[in-house]
């Protein structure tokens, strides 16, 4: 269990599903409870629980990661033991336990297996429990001999079957009352008539018992823990009660049945679901909003619908909304409610993909016009096809890092506009064999190293296996849904490449997130240049190095000086020059030397002016050569203090972003990926220059109009407004980039939670953290924020199920001393 506990909360609580054996610091479900009482009962003929796990339970367990695929049965040695028995009382007492785990097919096996010659006991519980899946109707009461558990739960599901066929019921709980009249006075009577009244109360035309009646016989019950047939058919009662009366003057008593219900099963997610309801039919849309999320974070089987219950929650017009109950309009909708639903949604809920997507095809009007709008026209397309569905949406975003194809599947505005360039033209440059000397043949928007990491653990997050979002190049390259074909022959072969392929090669890689690899295929420093391939070459070398070492001071200078020093005047070296003054400076900026910056500025300027009086170079390509020389360049007067030049600086190269917008596919989309860029280091600048209102309105600009798609974005609209007092504001700019998921989901998540924290909404800030620590197992901030928030008691209603979850994760041994 200790291997599982990380995966999701739920296994807390469900725990005997799992191993048959319950967690020590958390109760499990009462429908999980069923699996320990049938496993420790000696008489294989006596009373069965009234609840029964869900029938697709195991599959969601086994698709949540806590199972085995294969689900192999997990038992204490004593059950593995009678578990051997042959016997027709062994046989039954195994398929009721196996009824009980939910493994309905084991179950019906171990049945068909009992003979016409058993005990009538045995043989009567046999006959009853093959009727359970509903394919065929109950058997006829079996006669006395069988014993009374037998023929009154037989008689009772006689009664189930009318109601539920909409035919009258009244015989056969007629029938079921005289067989319980023997018992009263006993424990077993009391629990019999509660079945009864569950039964009579799923009735439609049969005569409900009143409130009173049914608060009687529940007290009756009693709530001790250790009688667990009385809190069965207690839960079985409530359950009734409240699902006869959700609305109206009776909505009232189904709060109350329902809040009964959870004394009984704090940690049963059906129970919370059940709450859930019945608290938004009396008006209260808080403990409705409460239920539905901690039922979404214990239950699997209920997740669908209490995520589904959220969701109507933030957006109000959606179906199965109330809006009578506030008695006014509908309240606006809450994005942190909304973004953490839907997340939970396709990220951790573990139902069939069909459910999930039909959750928001459902709920399409009212989440059109918010941050999910993009999930909704995903999941409408998605339902288009067999195999349409088949990653989840932020890796079918960028499919191209994948299997180098764009998306079929989304919406145009749905698709990064520049990102997923770069692998796509960079594949297009190695198919061609584009010749790098006068023109830009892909984009400069480049992948830092942690891109795969990221892209993995969504992977993961999202349960999708795939080897094509492997951060191990190994996989990748190997996977029949990852690599192309043509392009795993030429690395196999790569060797025996002409240097200026390889060269293409290793940009690729590069531009895949693959630098180490994109390095271990070309020549490095110690490789004399002796023409303007080698040049390439090289310098396609140092910047698949420079990329590896983001965020590192790397000591980078001798290899520029070394690839500068030997380019010769062959003008196919003279964007090479002008390339290698930016990556230098670049390089430079990093460790902040500015002497070393002015010296590649002087060189460039004279590198810059040669290359763009050429011949061969197009106006546009000039153009965005210039605008990318003077971004570079601007570090010199950031680090220097030199402002005047600093704003000469950003006028140029922003000002000519600006304008230049291209003419075809290709120098459009290398337009936007040089405007992107100078734009962001424009919102730098500005906030360096103090000018905060100037950088917000950039940066706003980007998010929302230019390029809504881009976390990156986002998270520094969300750090600006936050910086200008705007709580509100950045969290809903954490939020959306947080919503995007991937590269940066452990960051926005947690930022979103920071902001939560600090307007006091812890329980949302929980959410948030947990949302990161699902990108980030491992990591130490969101798992210490939330182990803090439990700590100072302000956790919602499971925060003993969070708690047990929290130090059974990977990071727990880490943490540091409790402040408080």
């Amino acid at each position: 269990m200790a291997d599982l506990t990380w995966r999701d909360p739920a296994a807390l609580p469900l725990r005997p599903f799992i191993d048959l054996t319950a967690d020590p610091t958390v109760a499990p479900s009462l429908v999980a409870e069923a699996a320990l009482f049938c496993a420790a009962q000696a008489d294989p003929c006596g009373w069965l629980p009234a609840h029964a796990a869900p029938a697709d339970l195991r599959r969601t367990m086994c698709r949540a990661g806590l199972l085995d695929a294969t689900d192999p049965l997990v038992a204490p040695p004593g059950v593995a033991e009678r578990l051997a028995s042959g016997d027709h009382a062994g046989l039954l007492w195994a398929a009721r336990l196996m009824r009980a785990l939910g493994r309905w097919d084991d179950a019906a096996q171990l049945l068909r297996r009992i003979g016409a010659d058993a005990p009538p006991p045995v043989y009567a519980w046999r006959a009853l429990l093959l009727t359970e899946d509903g394919r065929q109707p109950p058997p006829p009461v079996p006669p006395e001999v069988a014993g009374l558990p037998v023929r009154l739960t037989t008689a009772l599901a006689h009664a189930r079957s009318a109601g539920t066929a909409g035919q009258p019921a009244g015989k056969a709980l007629t029938r079921a009352e005289s067989l319980a009249a023997g018992l009263a006075g006993e424990r077993f009577g009391v629990i019999a008539r509660a079945r009864i009244l569950a039964v009579r109360l799923s009735c439609p035309g049969e005569p409900a018992p009143e409130a009173d009646t049914v608060r009687a016989v529940v007290h009756d019950l009693g709530k001790d823990r250790n009688d667990f047939l009385a809190r069965d058919a207690a839960l079985a009662l409530l359950r009734a009660a409240t699902l006869a009366a959700p609305h109206g003057t009776a909505a009232c008593s189904a709060y109350e049945f329902a809040g009964v219900a959870l004394a009984l099963d704090p940690t049963g997610a059906a129970t919370r679901l059940l709450a859930a309801d019945a608290a938004l039919a009396a008006g209260d849309r808080e403990a409705a909003r409460t239920h539905y999320r901690v039922a979404a974070r214990t239950g699997l089987a209920e997740r669908t619908a209490a995520l589904a219950g959220l969701l109507d929650l933030a957006t109000p017009a959606a179906p199965g909304a109330n809006h009578e109950s506030t008695g006014g309009s509908a309240p606006a909708t809450d994005t942190g409610e909304l973004v953490g639903a839907l997340a939970d949604l396709l990220a951790t809920d573990r139902r069939a993909e069909r459910d999930r997507l039909a959750v928001l095809v459902a709920r399409r009007p009212a989440l059109a016009g918010t941050a999910c709008a993009d999930a909704v026209r995903w999941a409408v397309a998605a339902q288009g096809g067999p195999a349409a569905g088949a990653r989840p949406l932020p890796l079918e975003r960028y499919r191209p890092f994948l299997d180098l194809n764009p998306s079929a599947l989304l919406d145009p505005v749905d698709t990064p506009p520049v990102a997923i360039h770069t692998p796509l033209m960079s594949y297009a440059a190695v198919l061609e064999r584009r010749e790098p000397w006068f023109r830009e043949i892909h984009p400069q928007r480049a992948t830092a190293a942690m891109f795969r990491d990221e892209m993995q653990a969504t992977a993961a997050v999202y349960g999708y296996a795939s080897d094509a979002a492997s951060a191990d190049y190994a996989t990748w390259l190997a996977a029949s849904d990852g690599c192309p074909p043509g392009v795993r022959d030429r690395l196999a072969n790569v060797s025996d490449l002409p240097l200026l392929d390889r060269a293409l090669l290793g940009r690729l890689l590069s531009a895949l997130g693959f630098h180490a690899e994109a390095k271990r295929i070309l020549p490095g420093p110690d490789v004399p240049v002796r023409d303007p391939v080698d040049a390439y070459a090289l310098a396609s070398w140092i910047f698949a190095e420079q990329m590896l070492t983001t965020g590192h001071a790397a000591e980078l200078e001798p290899h520029f000086r070394t690839l500068y020093d030997q380019l010769g005047d062959d003008v196919r070296y003279a964007r090479t020059r002008v390339v290698t003054t930016i990556n230098a400076t670049v390089n430079a900026a990093r460790r902040r030397e500015p002497d070393t910056i002015a010296r590649w500025r002087k060189l460039g300027e004279e590198d810059l002016a040669r290359y763009t009086a050429l011949p061969e170079v197009s106006e546009f390509d000039a153009a965005i050569m210039t605008s990318r020389w003077f971004r570079a360049m601007g570090f010199l007067p950031f680090l220097t203090g030199d402002r005047d030049l600093l704003r000469a600086d950003l006028d140029r190269w922003l000002g000519i972003a600006r304008e230049v917008t291209g003419h075809d596919g290709h120098t459009r989309v290398i337009a936007a990926d040089n405007y992107f860029p100078a734009v962001e280091t424009a919102v730098r600048t500005h906030t360096h220059l103090g000018e905060r209102d100037t950088a917000l309105a950039l940066v706003d600009e980007l998010a929302q109009r230019i390029d809504p798609i881009d976390p990156k974005t986002w998270l520094t609209a969300g750090e600006l407004r936050y910086q200008a007092g705007d709580h509100g504001g950045a969290l809903e700019a954490y939020l959306r980039a947080a919503h995007l998921q991937f590269p940066y989901g452990r960051i926005s998540w947690f930022n979103a939670g920071q902001v939560h924290e600090q307007l006091g909404r812890a329980d949302l800030a929980a959410e948030c953290y947990r949302l990161s620590l699902a990108h980030w197992p491992t990591g130490v901030s969101p798992l210490r924020r939330l182990r803090d928030l439990h700590l100072r008691g302000r956790l919602p209603d499971d925060g003993g199920v969070l708690a047990a979850w929290l130090a059974g994760q990977p990071a727990w041994s880490q943490l540091p001393a409790f402040p408080g």
